[in-house]
């Protein structure tokens, strides 16, 4: 930005905003991957420590799996098509008043129905 009168000054733009498409992150499914590896590992301690919730870190994982990898999307879709139930209480979730909008993209990306 320029102090200048009549100056031009320079927005950022976001690159979800950008019509060309996002610049090229090669280590960014690398670490979704650990990330994901990790978040199972800890849920997998959680369900072993009584003092650490391991569920919190399932759920997290799952979400980075789905919204990240087409392969996690699939097998998202599969469990949800596979266990209706599943599937009704992420729709529940995505219509409550604290549920983040990110729970709309989980949705939307893996509801069996609009595939």
């Amino acid at each position: 930005m320029t102090d200048e009168p009549g100056g031009k000054t320079a927005l950022i733009v976001p690159d979800w905003l950008r019509p060309d498409p996002p610049p090229r992150r090669p280590w960014r499914k690398v670490l979704m991957a650990l990330a994901v590896a990790g978040c199972l590992a800890l849920s997998l301690l959680g369900g072993l420590l009584p003092v650490m919730p391991g569920w919190i870190f399932f759920v997290l994982a799952i979400y980075l799996l789905a919204t990240e990898f087409r392969t996690g999307r699939r097998w998202v879709t599969k469990a949800r098509r596979r266990w209706p139930w599943m599937s009704e209480w992420i729709t529940r979730a995505r219509n409550h008043r604290w549920a983040p909008r990110h729970l709309e993209e989980f949705d939307d990306l893996t509801d069996p129905r609009r595939r």
